[in-house]
Protein backbone atom coordinates (compact mmCIF):
# COMPACT_ATOMS: atom_id res chain seq x y z
CA UNK A 1 0.00 0.00 0.00
CA UNK A 2 1.05 3.81 -1.00
CA UNK A 3 2.92 5.64 2.24
CA UNK A 4 0.66 8.90 1.50
CA UNK A 5 -2.52 6.91 0.95
CA UNK A 6 -2.15 5.37 4.46
CA UNK A 7 -1.42 8.39 6.15
CA UNK A 8 -4.89 9.98 4.37
CA UNK A 9 -6.71 7.35 5.90
CA UNK A 10 -4.95 8.04 9.40
CA UNK A 11 -5.90 11.36 9.22
CA UNK A 12 -9.27 10.51 8.44
CA UNK A 13 -9.84 8.30 11.14
CA UNK A 14 -12.27 9.82 14.46
CA UNK A 15 -9.71 9.10 16.66
CA UNK A 16 -6.95 10.88 14.87
CA UNK A 17 -9.24 13.50 14.29
CA UNK A 18 -10.44 14.08 18.01
CA UNK A 19 -7.22 13.95 19.15
CA UNK A 20 -5.45 16.80 16.80
CA UNK A 21 -8.96 18.75 17.66
CA UNK A 22 -8.20 18.46 21.38
CA UNK A 23 -4.56 18.88 20.98
CA UNK A 24 -5.24 22.19 19.60
CA UNK A 25 -7.29 23.54 22.46
CA UNK A 26 -5.50 21.58 25.84
CA UNK A 27 -1.58 21.98 25.84
CA UNK A 28 -1.02 19.24 27.72
CA UNK A 29 -2.20 16.76 24.58
CA UNK A 30 0.36 15.71 22.03
CA UNK A 31 0.06 13.84 18.84
CA UNK A 32 4.09 12.90 19.02
CA UNK A 33 6.61 12.12 21.39
CA UNK A 34 9.21 14.68 20.38
CA UNK A 35 7.72 18.51 19.97
CA UNK A 36 10.05 19.47 17.98
CA UNK A 37 12.16 17.95 14.74
CA UNK A 38 9.56 16.66 13.17
CA UNK A 39 10.37 13.81 10.38
CA UNK A 40 8.80 14.29 7.12
CA UNK A 41 6.00 11.90 7.23
CA UNK A 42 4.87 13.94 11.20
CA UNK A 43 4.54 16.58 8.75
CA UNK A 44 2.78 15.29 6.32
CA UNK A 45 0.52 13.41 8.77
CA UNK A 46 -0.12 17.28 10.69
CA UNK A 47 -0.98 18.78 6.87
CA UNK A 48 -4.02 16.02 6.25
CA UNK A 49 -4.83 16.36 9.98
CA UNK A 50 -5.65 19.98 9.31
CA UNK A 51 -6.93 19.35 5.69
CA UNK A 52 -9.20 16.65 6.70
CA UNK A 53 -10.50 18.80 9.95
CA UNK A 54 -10.88 22.25 8.16
CA UNK A 55 -13.30 20.05 5.41
CA UNK A 56 -14.92 18.35 8.47
CA UNK A 57 -16.10 21.98 9.27
CA UNK A 58 -17.12 22.69 5.74
CA UNK A 59 -19.21 19.75 6.14
CA UNK A 60 -20.89 20.36 9.69
CA UNK A 61 -21.58 24.11 8.91
CA UNK A 62 -23.34 22.66 5.13
CA UNK A 63 -20.74 23.77 2.40
CA UNK A 64 -19.75 20.52 1.04
CA UNK A 65 -21.82 16.90 1.25
CA UNK A 66 -20.42 13.93 3.60
CA UNK A 67 -19.79 11.81 0.63
CA UNK A 68 -16.72 13.98 -0.50
CA UNK A 69 -14.85 12.79 2.42
CA UNK A 70 -14.70 9.06 1.55
CA UNK A 71 -13.01 9.88 -1.50
CA UNK A 72 -9.52 11.45 -2.07
CA UNK A 73 -10.68 12.93 -5.69
CA UNK A 74 -13.41 14.60 -4.26
CA UNK A 75 -11.09 16.25 -1.09
CA UNK A 76 -8.43 16.80 -3.56
CA UNK A 77 -11.06 18.66 -5.59
CA UNK A 78 -12.99 20.85 -3.13
CA UNK A 79 -9.40 21.72 -1.61
CA UNK A 80 -8.55 24.03 -4.90
CA UNK A 81 -11.97 24.81 -5.71
CA UNK A 82 -11.81 26.55 -2.47
CA UNK A 83 -8.17 28.31 -2.54
CA UNK A 84 -9.33 29.64 -6.05
CA UNK A 85 -12.34 30.94 -4.42
CA UNK A 86 -10.51 32.35 -1.55
CA UNK A 87 -7.86 33.87 -4.07
CA UNK A 88 -10.77 35.22 -5.91
CA UNK A 89 -12.90 36.68 -3.27
CA UNK A 90 -9.38 38.61 -1.84
CA UNK A 91 -9.11 40.23 -4.83
CA UNK A 92 -12.89 41.16 -5.38
CA UNK A 93 -14.66 44.44 -3.31
CA UNK A 94 -15.73 43.43 -0.08
CA UNK A 95 -18.99 44.64 -0.36
CA UNK A 96 -20.02 42.10 -3.02
CA UNK A 97 -20.77 38.87 -1.66
CA UNK A 98 -21.03 35.41 -3.71
CA UNK A 99 -24.15 34.43 -4.33
CA UNK A 100 -24.21 30.72 -4.74
CA UNK A 101 -20.99 29.57 -2.22
CA UNK A 102 -22.47 26.15 -1.44
CA UNK A 103 -20.72 23.31 -3.39
CA UNK A 104 -22.24 19.99 -4.54
CA UNK A 105 -20.25 16.79 -6.02
CA UNK A 106 -22.72 14.08 -6.87
CA UNK A 107 -20.58 11.03 -7.25
CA UNK A 108 -20.64 9.54 -10.81
CA UNK A 109 -21.12 12.91 -12.65
CA UNK A 110 -18.89 15.49 -14.03
CA UNK A 111 -17.98 18.13 -11.31
CA UNK A 112 -19.06 21.50 -12.09
CA UNK A 113 -17.99 24.12 -9.78
CA UNK A 114 -20.18 26.93 -9.17
CA UNK A 115 -19.18 30.33 -10.81
CA UNK A 116 -18.55 33.46 -8.88
CA UNK A 117 -20.83 36.31 -9.64
CA UNK A 118 -18.80 38.83 -11.98
CA UNK A 119 -18.71 42.51 -10.97
CA UNK A 120 -20.42 45.16 -12.95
Amino acid sequence: MNIYKSIRELAKTNKWQNLFSASKDLNNIRLFRNDIDFSKLQELFLNYLYIYDMVTKDILMGEIMEFVLNDDIYIDSYLLWRKENKYKNEKTDNKQKPTNRRLHLVPGKKIIFPKEAKSK
